[in-house]
C-alpha cells in the first residue's frame, strides 16, 4: 500500500452529542441512512438524559458532511446544539447502527 502518510484517504472517529428534540422522530434511523449513504462507521443512541449520541469513523471529509447533517437534523428535528469530540481510531466498529 505503500507510505500511509501519503494516502489522502485520513480517517477520523468522533463522537457527538446532539441536543434538541431528538426523541419520537426517528432520527437515529435518519442518522443511519445518511451515515450508510456515506460509507461511514458507528452506532447512535438515546442517552438517559434526553441528548443523542453518536460514535462516527470514516474517511476526513465524509465526517465532515455528516456532522454538517447532523446539526441540520431531519425536518421534524429541533437541533439546539452539539458537542464534538475525538475519539481514537476503533478498527472494530461496522456499519453504523441504532443502540437499543
Amino acid at each position: 500500500m505503500g507510505n500511509p502518510h501519503n494516502a489522502i484517504y485520513i480517517t477520523e472517529h468522533r463522537q457527538i452529542i446532539i441536543r434538541g428534540q431528538v426523541q419520537g422522530i426517528g432520527i437515529r434511523l435518519w442518522l443511519r441512512n445518511v451515515a450508510n449513504s456515506l460509507n461511514l462507521y458507528g452506532s447512535c443512541r438515546l442517552l438517559p438524559d434526553g441528548t443523542l449520541q453518536v460514535r462516527v469513523q470514516g474517511e476526513r471529509s465524509l465526517v465532515k458532511q455528516f456532522i454538517i447533517a447532523c446539526k441540520r437534523g431531519p425536518s421534524d428535528a429541533r437541533i439546539d446544539g452539539i458537542e464534538i469530540s475525538e475519539l481514537p481510531i476503533d478498527h472494530r466498529l461496522g456499519a453504523f447502527y441504532v443502540e437499543r
